[in-house]
């Protein structure tokens, strides 16, 4: 197995120890220092994000597996994100599959009980056959665990570019729903507890956080990815909730497997391990493996001993191995016992306090602005609306409404909305934008911040909790450090602005084509709000479309400016605009004048009409009406933010609000049945690309 230490770090462990460490010890610190664990290179920066609030229950505190919001009536949402993107690499239904069982037990682990997943996948060009290949395994991966476990898949993203061609990015966001005064901690504060472990290990995920932080190599690693079983997960799932009011700490087992596990859960306390005690899958495993090994579908329990019996016979009920493994001690060491043999025994100090890193950091250079590309019109409609096609394809491999609490089903609207246990209705959302992002990730921090608020509002919730996951290439690359480094900075400023805590997130870093280039920047946000009133979008002949905000002439970064040429100024935010249209989007959902909602991101204003194109109707636009610029591309597809449009039977409720708010409305056409768009005196017929939008992905993959 490679490890990741590097000469610097051995020689700190070497001094330290006074010692030359044993082979199972190099392991035991390797996945503990491992980037994917420790946070070694991100910590310093993530620490500068706003984590507190009067509805936090728990935040980004070190070793919680989860974060946890108040949403009133005794209730809180417990939220995580997670990526699964280099196992997704090699084996792409297991690193898919694995990525929705990881984060599901990553809720339960806070005693909630998990209600929805959103999936957010990026994969390389589809004329490629690999990246079909990878695209099909993935969704079969997510499909087979979601759907045999029972959570509903309520949303997502999909997209494709060349810069993922050798590393798909796989993130996965679960939300569990608890009891707030029976949150489960993560971590032990007292000795003497017993050490519950449930599940098999086996020699799958050997070494898999080690794995995770490094790049790619194109050597056979298939090792260190781990196989799903969801029939497994489900005992998991079922008997963690009816015992997590009798245990003292819950953790999942993921990444390091025992080795971080334990050491997390102690806390900076001690704890004796009996790897002769670990129930196994296969025979004769070398010890320092089962330390290491990441199989699934385990948790480690933190337990008293008078309650010990009673935890492992509800695991006895399913014949799911349950066993007592170690116990919790005062002396600040984390022990790993084989018989009477010491495997390993390292100091909890030095396994919990690896080397932060802040790297050099060099700003990209600007480049030059290009000239405006000479497009016709209707061509560049049409170009647009042939980028954007139906999900329906992945959507269908999900059960979304599995639990009977899904209001709003995937790509029916810019949010998903589920029924919450007090009556109240959670919306979620996931936003990234590489294509900003690679121009400037400050300023795309901010955007998709604000991005996922507004399309909270489009269902009529308000943002109260957010979680983020930043992807990015080699962190020792000045460049691509200074991109992370930017995006924390626009993400936080934005987080701030809006009042709404981050409770959680994940890095992911070296994520590298096979030349050595990074990935084009991808932080991402995943949202959760609340509303009090269930709003189902729909579309009608003869409604008003109503633009609130003002276009702007800001290119950079669009998709005209990725399919025709990049030219023009980048998008800036302007988060009041952002917040001030979106509480009027709120308000008019209350009061029933908005029939459905969209913000204008993805092909600017054409491609939020898009939506409402491809449900059967043809659209009058009126581009006079489109206020900010005089220039017709920008009109039509600049992607600046705190926009939406709004289909209305009441236009003027919207002029009359945004006078009193100082928004900027206008009426810039109206709804009919048809396939088309008329602009003036031009119409343009788009049956054909509709039907592209509809069959492009069963075309191309199936």
């Amino acid at each position: 197995m490679k490890l990741t230490l590097s000469n610097y770090e051995m020689e700190i462990v070497r001094k330290y120890l006074d010692r030359e460490p044993k082979e199972a010890e190099w392991k035991l610190i390797d996945a503990l220092w491992s980037e994917h664990c420790s946070y070694k290179s991100s910590k310093v920066f993530l620490r500068s994000l706003p984590s507190e609030g009067q509805n936090v229950v728990m935040s980004i505190e070190d070793w919680q597996d989860a974060g946890a919001v108040d949403i009133g009536d005794g209730y809180a949402i417990v939220m995580k994100v997670e990526s699964h993107n280099h196992p997704s690499a090699i084996d792409p239904f297991n690193g898919a599959a694995t990525g929705v069982g990881g984060i599901i037990r990553d809720i339960i682990s806070k005693g909630a009980k998990p209600i929805a997943l959103l999936d957010m996948i990026r994969v390389g060009n589809l004329k490629s056959q690999r990246n079909r290949w990878l695209l099909k395994g993935i969704i079969s991966g997510i499909g087979f665990y979601g759907n045999s476990i029972g959570v509903p898949v309520v949303g997502g993203e999909l997209d494709f570019d060349d810069t993922y061609n050798d590393n798909p990015l796989i993130d996965v966001a679960a939300v569990g729903v608890v009891k707030k005064d029976k949150i489960v901690p993560s971590i032990v504060k007292k000795a003497g507890l017993k050490l519950v472990l449930a599940g098999l290990t086996g020699i799958d995920g050997l070494g898999g956080a080690s794995f995770a932080s490094r790049k790619l190599s194109g050597e056979d690693e298939i090792g260190a990815v781990q196989i799903a079983d969801p029939f497994a997960g489900k005992i998991i799932l079922d008997v963690t909730l009816k015992i997590a009011d009798k245990v003292e700490a819950i953790k999942d087992l993921g990444g390091g497997g025992l080795a971080v596990a334990v050491t997390e859960m102690a806390n900076g306390l001690g704890a004796v391990i009996n790897l002769d005690k670990v129930p196994l899958r296969v025979k004769d495993m070398q010890p320092e493996d089962i330390i290491i090994s990441e199989t699934q579908e385990r948790m480690l329990y933190a337990v008293k001993e008078d309650k010990v019996d009673e935890i492992c016979k509800e695991f006895e009920y399913y014949e799911y191995p349950c066993a007592v493994i170690g116990e919790i001690v005062d002396e600040p060491k984390i022990t790993f016992l084989y018989g009477d043999k010491i495997i390993a025994s390292i100091p909890s100090t030095l396994l919990l306090s690896p080397p932060n890193y802040i790297w050099n950091i060099s700003s990209q250079e600007k480049v030059k602005e290009g000239e405006k590309p000479n497009v016709r019109l209707e061509d560049a409609i049409k170009s647009i609306v042939s980028n954007i096609v139906s999900k329906e394809w992945a959507y269908s491999q999900f059960d979304y409404e599995v639990g009977t609490s899904t209001v709003i089903k995937p790509g029916d609207a810019d949010s998903s909305l589920i029924k919450l246990p007090n009556n109240k209705y959670l919306a979620i959302k996931g936003d990234a934008n590489p294509d900003l992002c690679a121009e400037d990730s400050y300023e795309c921090g901010k955007s998709i911040f604000a991005e996922s608020y507004r399309n909270l509002s489009t269902v009529g919730a308000r943002g109260i909790a957010a979680v983020d996951h930043l992807q990015f290439g080699d962190p020792k690359k000045p460049e691509v450090y200074s991109s992370f480094v930017d995006a924390i900075r626009g993400i936080s400023d934005s987080a701030r602005f809006f009042s709404i805590p981050i409770v959680g997130g994940k890095v992911s870093f070296y994520n590298e084509n096979s030349k050595g280039d990074p990935i084009k920047p991808t932080p991402l946000i995943v949202m959760a709000g609340i509303s009090e009133k269930i709003f189902k979008p729909k579309i009608e002949d003869g409604l008003d479309i109503v633009l609130l905000g003002i276009t702007r002439n800001e290119m950079r970064g669009s998709l005209f400016s990725k399919i025709f040429g990049n030219y023009g100024k980048i998008p800036r935010e302007i988060l009041s605009e952002d917040y001030i249209n979106s509480e009027i989007v709120r308000e008019s959902i209350y009061e029933e004048k908005t029939i459905f909602a969209k913000d204008i991101s993805r092909g600017g204003i054409i491609g939020a009409l898009w939506q409402i194109i491809v449900r059967g109707y043809s659209i009058s636009l009126n581009a006079n009406s489109i206020l900010g610029t005089d220039d017709i591309i920008a009109k039509l597809f600049s992607e600046n933010g705190g926009r939406f449009i709004v289909l209305t039977n009441d236009s003027n409720w919207f002029v009359n609000k945004a006078k009193r708010k100082g928004a900027i409305v206008s009426t810039i056409g109206k709804v009919s049945n048809g396939s088309g768009l008329h602009i003036g005196s031009t119409y343009i017929d788009l049956k054909k690309e509709i039907e592209n939008y509809y069959n492009y992905l069963e075309a191309k993959l199936c």
